[in-house]
């Protein structure tokens, strides 16, 4: 039974098989809409170590993705003029971690590889291994909370924005980018694509969401959503080179083509 049985109210019973990959499965809960992985294939996992970080090239245009992540940061600004303190979840080599840091706030980044954090603490960057749970008895508190593409690499995403919620500042906000399950490609080929491969990503998530159920989710975990998708216009933090990037994001919206849901949510 999935979790969204203890959290969006759903059946239990009321699911459909939706891709199937050799042994790795992934069904739909016909109630709220969530893809999740099949329990028969919970085992298939994935290390984090430096060969994957190598066999995705996560270094390759460092430059841009530190400055794709300032500037979320900076429309996260635009809710909360006095953000000081981030935490990243899944912090993996850093991009978020410098843009912060160019910014003057201090972070924390958090993350299961041991090659991430090094990498990060060799650049300068504050990343620890250490869980969510031993930040909550540490009595940490932020403003962001940034999680790019890690949310569904968890096997109980619930639990993981109720924690969120209590590592924030009052009116904190959390950011939230996970691949679109309404992807038409994905949904049209499925085991055939990389979502759901077991060649592909599919080994590494746990569930996929719409923007429909993130949003149901937040709000169940005391949140609400004050961005949902990239903006058009942003007035203070203009970035010509972003604003036509966002122009191409809503604009593959219309139909489907958006591989990537971002979400801003408030804790309330």
């Amino acid at each position: 039974m999935q979790k969204c049985t203890e959290r969006l109210n759903c059946s239990g019973k009321n699911y459909s098989p939706y891709s199937q990959d050799s042994a790795l499965k992934f069904e739909e809960c016909n109630d709220c809409g969530l893809i999740w992985r099949s329990e028969d294939s919970m085992e298939i996992t994935k290390l984090y170590e430096q060969d994957y970080f190598d066999s995705k090239s996560y270094n390759k245009r460092r430059k841009h993705k530190v400055k794709k992540s300032g500037w979320i940061i900076d429309l996260a600004n635009l809710h909360h003029k006095n953000i000081s303190k981030l935490l990243e979840i899944g912090c993996s080599i850093g991009y978020t971690l410098e843009a912060a840091k160019n910014r003057g706030i201090k972070h924390l980044g958090i993350d299961i590889s041991n090659f991430a954090i090094d990498f990060c603490t060799n650049l300068g960057l504050n990343a620890k291994n250490i869980s969510l749970e031993d930040l909550k008895n540490s009595k940490s508190k932020f403003d962001l909370i940034y999680m790019q593409h890690v949310l569904e690499h968890f096997t109980n995403p619930f639990e993981v924005i109720s924690n969120c919620n209590e590592l924030l500042n009052e009116n904190g906000l959390v950011v939230i980018m996970v691949p679109n399950s309404e992807y038409a490609k994905a949904k049209k080929q499925k085991a055939n694509h990389r979502f759901y491969s077991i060649e592909g990503v599919g080994p590494e998530h746990f569930v996929y969401f719409n923007y429909s159920n993130l949003k149901t989710s937040l709000e169940g975990s005391g949140f609400k959503v004050v961005q949902q998708d990239y903006p058009i216009l942003t007035g203070k933090y203009y970035n010509m080179n972003f604003f036509l990037n966002r122009i191409f994001r809503r604009a593959t919206s219309i139909v489907h083509s958006n591989q990537e849901l971002l979400i801003i949510a408030q804790k309330i």
